[in-house]
């Protein structure tokens, strides 16, 4: 009889975490140094997902270094 592996249902849940910048780059660094098969997407899914969120926080930190002009 052959040995049929079922999915688990939870690998499709979605779970959110929160790292700062500075942990992203470490675990991407870290990935970096896997065997690229086994990290790739997952480097991938971090840069696509986490792109939106940095450009916003290089907006906001422009817009709070701005030098403010008297009217």
């Amino acid at each position: 009889m052959m040995d049929e592996t079922k999915p688990d249902p939870l690998d499709s849940e979605i779970i959110n975490f929160s790292f700062t910048v500075g942990q992203v780059n470490t675990i991407l660094q870290i990935l970096g140094n896997a065997p690229y098969l086994a990290s790739a997407g997952l480097i991938n899914l971090i840069q696509t997902q986490g792109q939106p969120q940095f450009q916003a926080i290089l907006a906001k930190q422009k817009v709070k270094d701005e030098p403010k002009t008297a009217s």
